[in-house]
């Protein structure tokens, strides 16, 4: 193994310890194995999806506001 493949390795183990149980992380790794998991493909709906509940709630506070005319929010004189 490369030795930056050994570091990303122990990372990985380093926060699967901090974060799961013994069994959980071997469940973890067991699941990862045996599904044809893609990170790559998880990490693109992933962040787009937190785009959008991002975006999407500021909107709606920016809507909210704009139909309260709330000072501290910024409001265009829209009747919403």
């Amino acid at each position: 193994m490369l030795k930056n493949e050994e570091i990303i390795m122990k990372k990985g183990m380093d926060c699967l310890n901090k974060n799961l149980g013994v069994i959980e992380i071997e469940m973890f790794i067991s699941a990862i194995m045996k599904s044809a998991y893609d990170y790559t493909q998880w990490r693109k709906e992933y962040f787009e999806n937190a785009y959008k509940e991002r975006n999407g709630s500021q909107l709606e506070n920016f809507l909210n506001a704009a139909a309260n005319n709330d000072p501290h929010g910024v409001s265009f004189g829209l009747d919403i």
